[in-house]
Parts: C-alpha cells; structure tokens; sequence
C-alpha cells in the first residue's frame, strides 16, 4: 500500500503567531466599527423623522427630542471611532514591543547569511507596520465590509436606487483595482532603488576618510543620489497614476451623487413618496461609497504595508528555518575537529573549500598561512561559526559549532576578525560583549592579553569612552581591545584573523605572551597569518593553498620543511 507524500508545512513564524495572538483584540476593533457604522445612520434616520414625523405634527417637542436622540448617536458614534483608533494604536505598539527583540535578532541572522541590505530594510518593516495600524487607513479598512450593508437598504428604499448604488461601488472597484495595476511595478522599483540608495549612503559614511582623501566626495554623492532619483522618479509614476485614478474616481462618486438625488426626485413626483428619501438615499450612498472610495486613497498604505509583512515574514522564515531548536549538549573538553570541510561561495557558485580535515586538541595554538585568496579566513569564519560550511562540519568539543551558535553558546567561542569594529562606549562593555555581567570577567580578559595596567592608566579605566566604533583609539589599540574581547569569559576556542597586522615589536611580544596565556588555559588557538612572527606561539602550523590544507603538522617541522629560507650560496 503506498504511503501518501505529505507536504512539509510552512514553518510559523512569530510574525504570524503574534498577530493571531492579536485576532481578539481586533475582533473587539470590528465591535467597535460596527457600532461607529450603525451609528452613522443616525442623520438619515433623522431626515426621515423629520419629513415624516415633524413637519406633519408641526411639533416643536417631537423635533427636540428627536434632535437631543440623534445628537447622543452622534457623540456616542464619534466616541467608538475614537476608541477603535486608540485600540489599532495600542495592538501596533503591542506587536512592536513584542516582535523587535525577535526580528532584531533575525536580521542580525539574516545579514550574517546572506543579505545586510535586506535585513536592514526588513527591520524597517516592522515600524511599516507599526505605521500602518496607526495611520486612519486601518480603521478605514474595518468600514469597507459596511458598504454592501448600506447599499442593500438603498435596495430597501427603491431597487432602482439599489442598482444606482451597486453599480457606483463596483465601478470604485474597478478604480481600485487599476490602481494596483497601475502603481505596482513602479513601488516595487522605487523600494529597490531607495534600499540601494540607503546602503549605498552607509557604505559611503562608513569609508568617509578614504573617500575624503582621495576626492572621491563628488563621485559617491552622485551614486547615492542617482538612485534616490530612481525612486523618487518611480514614486512620482505611482503617485501621478494614484492621483489620476482618484480623480475619476471622484468623479463617478460625484455623477452618482447627482444621479441618485435625480432618481429618488422623480419617485418622489411619480409615486408620491416622502420627500425624505431624496436626501436618505443620498446619505445612504455616501455611506456605502465612502469606505471604498477611501480604500482607493489609502491602498498605497496597505500596499507598503503588506509588502512589508512578506517580506518581514520571509527572513522569518529563512532564519528560522535553519535554526536548530533541540537543546545542544555543552562541548566536550576534547578540542576543535574539522571534518572533510568544504564551502561554496553563495551566489557565485565558486567552491572556495575543498576537502579541509584536522584535529587541535585544548590548549594547541595553530597558525593558517599561506598566499591571499587560499580560503583562509573563510575557514576562520567557518570555525569561529559565522559562517556554516557547506559541506563536512567543524566540531568544538564534539558539538557543531553553527548550532552551538545558534543556541545561545557564542560564550564558548572569541573571534577577533581581520576588521575590528567595537561595540559599546566604554571599555567594560566592550571587552564585556555587552553582556552587562560581572566587570570582573572583563578585567580578567585585559589582563590576559596584557592591556590592563594600561586601561588604569586612563582618567576613568574601565570606564573610559572609546567613542563610536572605537573612533577615538588608534588601529593597534581597537585590535588589542578586540582581543579582549575574544579572550572574555575563558571561551574554550579563539579564532584571530591576522591579529598582528597593526602591531609594532612591542605589541607582538605582547600577542605573543597573551596567546601563551590562552594556551595555559586550555583554550584552542586559531591563528590565520602573513607574518612569520608570530609562528614560535604556535604549535602547529597548516598551509593552504587553493582552499584545500598542504601542509599540516607539527610547528618545526613544518618551518623546517616549507618554510625555511634557502641557505645563501657564495659569489
């Protein structure tokens, strides 16, 4: 008997799980417009009783009680949309406070894996929605289902200003409709085009010094403004065909307006109606055409809105889709192992990895050497886990190290990469991995890698504020401090990717000293290296060439066997 296949469901992300969690609250908002659009039936009703009631009784106390009922409709109508607007409000910055940990730490994921500009406009979409829930547009949306109900009661009055009605809304319909057609590619370029515009504009902030020094100011503002040009081009296009739409759009309202009030003139002279359907019937097709003419306004919002959500919602997906949710064991005291490592540069499709396979037992320090573009600091990615091979696995203490990651294990890992960017005013916090714990760790860390009676010296110590990104410090000194950093809490593996590049004869001596250090502590040293002096820490030593390892052993053997100048011969 054969077995039916079973499509793997779609994973749920909290995006969605939050707005579920939000299906009671606007379930309440829909009470509430419901109330508002019973209300808003009061001046037709009103009219009605006039004609009717009023003007035949000629009562002057039947026309005050009537107007003192009517006017508390009124408020008391006002008074729901006021509360269903604070509702939307208060459900938008509930979904903000309880997603921005999550999608905060997803884009971080995502930008890690794949996309930088992505994650930054994703995290923008969660404010887009935010936006969106507080803007009238949503609560116009809550009115929309409210037409049919005030068309059928112009199909109650008369069928003909039924049909009148009908076919004025579905020609608003038609409008909306073109209007998606119409703006949709040219949001879509304008989105792209402002997201590269913005990264562009950071890419250029952060180079600025280069950029300075070698007069290329005028050439970067013009590529960030040629693309903010693009979209503000793009968004003009769906403006202009928006404003177009509309106007039509009001013009077939208009037209219905006057139509209907022409219609209900002649019932009025050939079946001897009340005269009060003239202006009930058109009250009740402002009513019924309102929300959807308004919908038309707004559904550039809604638009930005749920595009916003899809694409949300998909880095949801792709991060959570790789996250590994098992609780993962604590690693082993057994070292770092590297098995049959391969990896494939995304997008590109270019095998960078092939084949790398070696074993470091605690408290071994090993150097990666070898020419530029042989894979070494990819494979220091990959072992410092910010990257996830593509094929084999590296293993810290019998534990992958990219779930070790993903489940909160990072303490267990220090990564010093080739550019240093530091975190956090002052020095506390920044050895500290902004974990906000016991200072002590970070003056432990100082002192390992021998920067502490140096941080005393300083007017505030450990307190002292190195300003953004470290800006107030030379290069040498943010990488001392990154190696601080690296060396917080003891991890039991630490990667340095050419940690030595800024250092003076001094500074090396003190790396060097640091990373005997880290050796007499059981911790597993990475080094990836173009500079030989760094090789008597070392106790292995691995040359790479062509993303594959070859050479892999013992420190002078290796020296002596590859590395070892030729002797001189004589004249």
């Amino acid at each position: 008997m054969a077995t039916p296949s079973v499509t793997p469901s779609r994973p749920q992300t909290e995006l969605v799980v939050a707005l579920r969690a939000c299906a009671g609250a606007l379930g309440l908002v829909f009470l509430y417009s419901c109330g508002y659009n019973l209300f808003l039936l009061a001046p037709s009703v009103y009219l009605l009783q006039i004609y009717d009631r009023v003007l035949s009784s000629r009562s002057a106390d039947t026309l005050l009680m009537l107007t003192m009922i009517i006017a508390i409709a009124v408020v008391v109508g006002a008074m729901l949309d006021i509360v269903r607007r604070a509702a939307l409000s208060r459900i938008g910055s509930w979904l903000d406070h309880r997603l921005r940990p999550m999608v905060l730490t997803a884009s971080f994921e995502y930008a890690a894996r794949a996309d930088a500009g992505t994650a930054t406009e994703c995290y923008r979409d969660l404010a887009t929605l935010r936006q969106f829930l507080d803007s009238p547009a949503s609560s116009l949306f809550f009115d929309v289902p409210w037409a049919p109900v005030f068309l059928l009661l112009l199909f109650l009055v008369h069928p003909l200003l039924g049909a009148i009605g009908l076919l004025s809304a579905l020609a608003l319909l038609l409008f909306a409709f073109l209007t998606e057609l119409a703006t949709q590619q040219p949001l879509a370029r304008a989105n792209f085009a402002l997201s590269r515009s913005y990264m562009r504009f950071a890419s250029v902030l952060k180079n600025i010094e280069v950029i300075r020094a070698m007069g290329m100011q005028y050439g970067a503002a013009l590529l960030v403004y040629r693309d903010a040009e693009m979209a503000r081009r793009a968004q003009d296009i769906a403006m202009h065909r928006t404003e177009i739409i509309l106007g039509f759009s009001k013009s077939i309202r208009t037209l219905a307006q006057i139509l209907m009030m022409g219609c209900a003139t002649w019932l009025v002279l050939a079946s001897n109606s009340s005269p009060g359907i003239i202006f009930v019937a058109s009250l009740l097709l402002g009513r019924g055409l309102a929300p959807i003419e308004g919908a038309i306004g707004a559904w550039r919002s809604l638009t930005f809105a749920r595009n916003a959500f899809n694409r949300l919602n998909r880095m949801l997906v792709a991060v959570a889709s790789e996250r590994d949710a098992r609780t993962v064991p604590q690693p082993e005291p057994n070292g770092l192992v590297l098995d049959n490592v391969g990896y494939i540069q995304p997008f590109a499709n270019r095998q960078i990895l092939t084949g790398i396979t070696l074993r470091l037992a605690p408290g071994e320090c090993v150097a990666l050497i070898g020419p530029s573009g042989s894979g070494k600091s990819t494979l220091g990615r990959i072992i410092a886990g910010v990257v996830q091979a593509t094929s084999g696995c590296a293993l810290l203490g019998g534990v992958d190290i990219s779930a070790l990651r993903l489940c909160g294990g990072s303490h267990h890992v220090g990564y010093l990469p080739q550019d240093v960017e530091l975190f956090g005013g002052a020095i506390k916090d920044v050895i500290g991995r902004l974990d906000g714990g016991d200072p002590a760790k970070a003056i432990d860390a100082a002192k390992l890698v021998g920067l502490h009676e140096a941080i005393m010296r300083l007017p505030k110590g450990y307190e002292t504020d190195i300003g953004e990104g470290g800006s107030l410090l030379l290069r040498a000194q943010r990488q001392q401090l990154g190696l601080a950093r690296a060396a917080y809490g003891n991890p039991s593996l630490i990667v340095l990717d050419d940690p030595n590049s800024s250092l003076d004869y001094d500074g090396e001596r003190m790396l060097y000293r640091a990373i005997e250090r880290m050796k007499s502590r059981g911790m597993t040293v990475v080094i990836i290296t173009h500079r030989m002096g760094i090789l008597p820490a070392t106790n292995k030593i691995a040359i790479m060439r062509n993303g594959t390892v070859a050479a892999f052993g013992d420190s002078e053997q290796i020296y002596e066997t590859y590395l070892q100048p030729p002797p001189r011969t004589g004249t």
